[in-house]
């Protein structure tokens, strides 16, 4: 299996590319950011995943990022809820926003959210409250799909 962590480590790694293309570091940065970004939400994913007591296959559809912020926070973490919005709105400014400022202080952010959340990540433990917030949580997301 693919380890997770090595996201991680490539995201800390890439910034030490020191071009002097502008353009070029600012696609350093960008990436970095997505690296982080999908460092963390596959280790909440899969920690979420086998605390499970039933089948978390929805953790692996296409709405799975969405799914995983409101599990936080029927969970009662909405803080970490809230963190994994703002990492997940700047990777999609860095993947879908051409002619925004990416820059080392955005990097930056992101590695200090990530670092905040990981440290977060040893909350999820396997309970009846889990369930319940992957229940609740999935039940919104299956609405808004029913209604959109």
């Amino acid at each position: 299996m693919f380890q997770i962590d090595y996201f991680k480590t490539i995201a800390d790694e890439l910034p030490g590319l020191n071009y002097k293309n502008k353009d070029i570091m600012t696609a350093v940065s960008r990436t970095t950011i997505g690296r982080y970004y999908y460092y963390i939400f596959l280790k909440y994913r899969e920690t979420i995943y086998s605390s499970l007591h039933e089948n978390g296959d929805a953790l692996y559809k296409s709405y799975s990022h969405v799914l995983i912020q409101k599990i936080m926070t029927y969970y009662g973490k909405p803080d970490m809820a809230e963190l994994l919005h703002r990492l997940r709105r700047l990777r999609n400014d860095c993947d879908y926003e051409a002619y925004g400022i990416i820059d080392e202080d955005h990097v930056n952010y992101a590695k200090h959210i990530v670092s905040i959340l990981d440290r977060q990540l040893t909350a999820i433990i396997p309970s009846e409250k889990l369930d319940n917030a992957f229940n609740k949580a999935l039940s919104k997301i299956k609405v808004y799909k029913a209604i959109s």
